[in-house]
């Protein structure tokens, strides 16, 4: 699956757990309650594996090499943002094994350039939306005051640091 589809498909199930969240807090049946809350860890979990795997797909591969920073022209600025959401300044480029950016920046094409900053700003954008959807869930199950739950908001809180 396509790493695009894939942020389409980690931002519907983000929508999915921020509603389910906003249900439990309608919710008056502790027993029901708790059960919603165990549903929301393993939802929330998901989410969280999901975000990863996203951000591994559209990191490059090994990139431990050496590290080049490119500064955008003020059209690829505007274009990342518009595309993203995302202002972004600088890219950020490792050289893999497979690829030598350090190396080879004298014939690099700056649509290329352009296309790894707009994946740099997607990852980014993913992280920032999956950390505020967590963080409102807590949010949530902070206001019902159920002690039954504090175990469940702490994993949130671990998965969102």
């Amino acid at each position: 699956m396509p790493a695009m589809s894939n942020l389409g498909e980690l931002q519907k199930k983000q929508a999915e757990a921020a509603s389910f969240a906003l249900r439990m807090a309608e919710e008056k049946d502790p027993d029901r309650l708790k059960a919603m809350a165990e549903q929301l860890q393993v939802r929330c979990a998901e989410l969280g594996r999901m975000a990863k795997g996203l951000e591994a797909a559209l990191a490059p591969a090994g990139g431990g090499g050496a590290e080049t920073r490119v500064l955008l022209t003020a059209e690829q600025r505007k274009r990342i943002a518009d595309q993203t959401g995302v202002g972004v300044e600088v890219v950020t480029l490792r050289d893999t094994s497979g690829r030598g950016w350090s190396k080879s920046m004298g014939s690099v094409e700056p649509r290329e350039i352009e296309a790894m900053a707009a994946r740099q700003a997607a990852v980014s954008r993913l992280k920032a939306e999956t950390r505020t959807r967590v963080e409102k869930i807590i949010q949530e199950l902070e206001k019902l005051a159920i002690p039954e739950l504090a175990d469940t908001i702490a994993d949130l809180r671990r998965g969102i640091l």
